[in-house]
């Protein structure tokens, strides 16, 4: 993981916000919040809170927000794919009463990665919050972005 940790900031603390209905039902294990806490504490950040929530843009939006206000940093990991379900990059806007708006530099990854797959649904991968930063990362096939200091990463441990 590169590290977010800014130099200047002298006790940096982070909530990690794990999203999916499948976790909740316990048909998938959460991998990734170990991960994350551990990759987090070699950084030198202190992890004050998880929660796992359902996919459910009112309750994700609502976290977001306040996680953001509470800790230096906030990682979301899940519901950015292209199902249904996936609804996190739509409730993080959501959260700060924000619009989303097609990434042509998303959509370039998207396109290389589906090609002549490409459909709305891949489509819908590529809207995200104006003003977020996409991440540039190899395994990149989609959306891993910032938004003010909420990092929002997919479910699938290997793209964390």
């Amino acid at each position: 993981m590169n590290s977010p940790v800014d130099d200047k900031i002298e006790h940096p603390t982070a909530g990690i916000i794990i999203i999916g209905n499948e976790i909740l039902s316990g048909k998938v294990e959460d991998s990734n919040s170990p991960y994350l806490c551990k990759e987090l504490r070699f950084l030198g950040v202190e992890v004050k809170r998880m929660v796992t929530l359902p996919d459910e843009i009112e309750v994700i939006g609502r976290h977001v927000h306040e996680y953001s206000r509470d800790y230096t940093w906030v990682f979301t990991t899940g519901g950015v794919g292209p199902t249904h379900d996936d609804v996190t990059i739509e409730a993080v806007a959501h959260g700060f009463g924000a619009e989303t708006e097609e990434s042509p530099q998303m959509l370039e990854v998207l396109e290389g990665y589906y090609g002549e797959r490409l459909n709305s649904a891949h489509r819908r991968m590529a809207l995200i919050p104006s003003g977020a930063e996409l991440m540039q990362l190899p395994s990149m096939r989609s959306p891993q972005l910032k938004y003010h200091n909420i990092f929002v990463f997919p479910g699938v441990p290997e793209l964390v």
